[in-house]
């Protein structure tokens, strides 16, 4: 799978991280917004936490971090994380 990232750009991603990211938990925090209704002031402002968990794993890809790590970071920032561990 590759992921496209604005600020932390091209990525391909392993296969374990693939599934977790195309799991229904998972999708379903493309409609959670990060800011709550602030994106409903400025449109900028529209960034939901399946955006913000995939940068958080990106940014740890990006400082070198292992697949386990990337997970981690992916599932930390995630609310649904007691339904993957």
């Amino acid at each position: 799978m590759i992921i496209s990232d604005e600020i932390y750009g091209i990525f391909e991603v392993d296969s374990v991280l693939e599934e977790l990211i195309l799991s229904d938990p998972i999708q379903r925090l493309k409609g959670i917004h990060q800011g709550g209704a602030s994106y409903l002031v400025n449109e900028k402002w529209n960034v939901t936490r399946f955006d913000h968990s995939i940068g958080v794993m990106l940014l740890i890809r990006k400082l070198g971090g292992t697949v386990e790590e990337q997970l981690q970071g992916y599932c930390m920032m995630s609310p649904t994380q007691h339904f993957l561990m």
